[in-house]
């Protein structure tokens, strides 16, 4: 009985010694950081988003622009998140699209996984709307790249009678279309995500067509009519940001319109990322991800250290006096 128990004290003793590396363990726990740049970025719209025009621009691919808004606070977030979390933006945006077509996409169940994901969407659309009505007059005028005022020798009388004519009626049924799109948009975006959601306004890339009043007036209300649904409709769904007011009285040095391109050029995008991460930055994102916490016992090392407790309790309490019995 005595080397049974002194075989059973040894074991204890030689089993905490071998396992002394499996006595701590460390869990994974929760950790929370509040950040001012969304880790994950999504741009959705036209092609004002899709970086029409830029250099790098191509109609299958958004990222490659450099100078594009939605590519510069790419740069810049990856940068300011670096020490903290990875940043990911992807850009959903079409060229030419409308916002019948974006909200076609969004009801598609396409982005679903994505809008499930993202800490904040940016929305540019609605522009497609509008100039599917005003660009043919432009065109029946006979302004081009070349000569932009009114070239009688080419103007194509009839057509432009028949658009003149149905103009107006023309346009405000689009602006119409766009309210209602628009707020079917907002809607499936409030389900489909919860994080915030922005649109951008509609500049007017005519406000200098000083000599072809008729253009500049008629867009020039027509374009304030536009803007004016996207802010009377926010509803609590939806942020607005403001590129209108940031692009007034400045749209030859922002625009391509001298090319007779209402797109942004390079000094437009960078207006506009300006006004983006403005709009970003002033809001606050949660990002958690997985750390190992303090170590802690395994309950291996407890059953361990409880058995060497015991064992050294036996040497002490039965096998020493009946040692010094043995010898007395």
């Amino acid at each position: 009985m005595l080397k049974r128990l002194i075989s059973i004290a040894a074991a204890f003793i030689i089993l905490f010694t071998l396992t002394g590396c499996t006595l701590t363990e460390r869990d994974l726990i929760d950790k929370s950081y509040e950040l001012n740049s969304p880790p994950r970025l999504m741009f959705l719209g036209d092609s004002i988003a899709a970086c029409y025009g830029l250099n790098g621009y191509t109609l299958q691919d958004n990222y490659s622009c450099p100078d594009s808004y939605a590519n510069i606070l790419n740069e810049k977030y990856t940068s300011d998140l670096r020490q903290i979390c990875p940043h990911e933006m992807q850009n959903f945006a079409v060229s030419g699209a409308t916002s019948a077509d974006l909200m076609e996409l969004l009801n598609s169940g396409k982005l679903d996984s994505a809008l499930a994901e993202t800490d904040a969407v940016v929305v540019s659309i609605g522009g497609n709307d509008l100039l599917e009505n005003i660009y043919p007059i432009i065109s029946s005028l006979g302004i081009t790249v070349e000569n932009k005022e009114i070239d009688l020798s080419n103007i194509d009388v009839f057509s432009l009678i028949g658009q003149i004519t149905t103009l107006e009626e023309d346009v405000s049924n689009s602006l119409a279309e766009f309210e209602v799109n628009l707020k079917e948009i907002t809607s499936v975006l409030d389900i489909k995500t919860e994080c915030d959601v922005y649109i951008q306004t509609l500049y007017n890339p005519f406000e200098n067509f000083t000599d072809i009043s008729m253009v500049k007036e008629f867009t020039q209300t027509t374009i304030v009519q536009f803007n004016d649904i996207i802010k009377n409709n926010t509803a609590d769904k939806y942020k607005i940001i403001d590129i209108a007011a940031d692009f007034e009285g400045k749209c030859n040095d922002l625009t391509r319109i001298g090319e007779i391109d209402i797109h942004p050029n390079e000094a437009g995008h960078k207006v506009i990322a300006e006004a983006v991460d403005e709009a970003l930055t002033a809001e606050t994102y949660i990002y958690t991800t997985q750390i190992y916490g303090e170590p802690h016992l395994t309950l291996m090392a407890i059953i361990l250290i409880a058995g060497g407790i015991l064992a050294m309790l036996i040497v002490v309490v039965v096998l020493i006096p009946k040692m010094f019995r043995k010898y007395e």
